[in-house]
């Protein structure tokens, strides 16, 4: 849990925590976001809705249903919401990928009139985008697809040898939508594949021995779920999750309005590969980071970071097509590695290096600097024996102690 109200901070475990709590999406425009998504369902599936009879499922999918969403780093910045719709019962054989579209968009824009929202939907390349102009300031993109089981298993057969692990992740393949696909327009053509859910269970899997901890625990407080798979991901809070998100934070400030800055779902992929069930944010990023830069460097050319939920797509294949994309991430994985490495392994915790502070923002380390603790104060007197039991509070604190917090 959080700490309480006015608990001064004394290790940089806690610091980190606080910098997360500054940077995560506040808990009533994480609410509104799920409230909103549920209310498209809802319309979705409603009885007079001309998609009710293939019924339509609304899901969550990115950095909502991983539990990694951050704050924009600009004030006016919008909030990404990334959303599923599967029909159940479509078929490519019996509509087009165009067709599924404008199916869905039919309704999306009957939902934008009966909220009266200001803007039209906008047809986008895969999927359908509401905004709304509000203080929360959400993109919603929902984005329509159906059932690919046995295209899924067509398509890797041959290309994995764990036929368990295929048949597992083809219960949650999609076909979706793409203008660009050049079997758009046509029936009983080939589909893209998407596992938006698959990914989010592999992502879980990553973390099975604290996700385990925190279903026990959480029974034990009357919460009672008989599977890690059964725990709302924003029911959880873990040390990968709050890791990625400051790297995201990292990565948004240092690449802010770089349209080839580095991508979330590769940040996310090879830090959820390297994590081994820390359970501390420091120690997850002390490991994870050099992993993170050994493993970009080790890529090959054509560079291959595959989609743990489908194997054949590779999440870095618009690195051969754009090869700024790829520096980017270089530069940016090396340098995440040493701003934050710098404050773990050298700094005190009440001291932030001047890159780690700009990495963060001064806004956001402001907000949390005044809970930094009494050892701040006595480092600033600058006494001998001040700063000796500044650092003897400093080494008690930084003792490893498991923890998980649960929201």
């Amino acid at each position: 849990m959080n700490a309480p109200a006015g608990k001064k901070i004394t290790t940089k475990e806690e610091a980190l925590r606080a910098l997360v709590d500054e940077i995560s999406i506040p808990p009533s425009y994480d609410e509104k976001a799920r409230t909103r998504y549920r209310s498209i369902g809802e319309w979705l599936d409603r009885p007079a809705s001309t998609i009710h009879g293939l019924g339509p499922v609304i899901s969550s999918q990115g950095s909502f249903a991983l539990g990694t969403v951050i704050r924009p780093v600009g004030d006016g910045d919008a909030y990404d919401v990334d959303v599923v719709c599967s029909l159940k019962h479509g078929s490519k054989s019996k509509m087009s990928q165009e067709e599924l579209k404008q199916a869905v968009g039919v309704e999306i824009h009957g939902y934008a009139k009966a909220q009266n929202m200001s803007s039209e939907p906008d047809d986008a390349r895969r999927c359908w985008t509401l905004e709304y102009q509000d203080s929360a300031n959400f993109h919603m993109d929902i984005l329509p697809g159906i059932p690919a089981r046995d295209d899924f298993t067509t398509q890797m057969r041959g290309y994995s040898p764990d036929v368990g692990l295929v048949q597992r992740l083809s219960e949650t393949a999609i076909g979706i939508t793409d203008k660009k696909h050049p079997g758009y327009h046509f029936r009983g053509a080939e589909w893209l594949i998407s596992n938006p859910k698959g990914y989010a269970g592999w992502f879980r899997v990553r973390q099975e021995t604290v996700l385990e901890e925190a279903r026990l625990r959480m029974n034990a407080e009357g919460r009672a779920y008989a599977k890690v798979e059964e725990i709302p991901s924003y029911e959880v809070r873990t040390p990968l999750q709050d890791a990625i998100k400051l790297l995201k934070r990292h990565r948004d400030v240092m690449f802010d309005g770089d349209k080839h800055k580095p991508i979330s779902i590769i940040i996310t992929t090879i830090a959820a590969e390297a994590y081994q069930g820390e359970r501390t944010i420091s120690d997850t990023l002390k490991n994870i980071l050099p992993k993170m830069e050994r493993r970009i460097a080790e890529l090959g050319d054509p560079a291959v970071i595959s989609n743990p939920s489908y194997p054949r797509e590779n999440f870095a294949d618009k690195w051969g097509e754009v090869s700024e994309k790829r520096r980017n991430f270089e530069k940016w994985v090396s340098r995440a590695r040493q701003d934050f490495l710098s404050y773990l392994t050298v700094s005190r915790f009440n001291e932030f290096p001047e890159p780690f502070k700009a990495a963060m923002t001064e806004a956001t380390i402001r907000k949390v600097s005044p809970k930094l603790g009494l050892a701040a104060a006595m480092i600033a007197a600058g006494t001998t024996a001040a700063v000796a039991e500044a650092q003897k509070v400093e080494a008690e604190g930084n003792a490893t102690k498991p923890w998980l917090d649960i929201e």
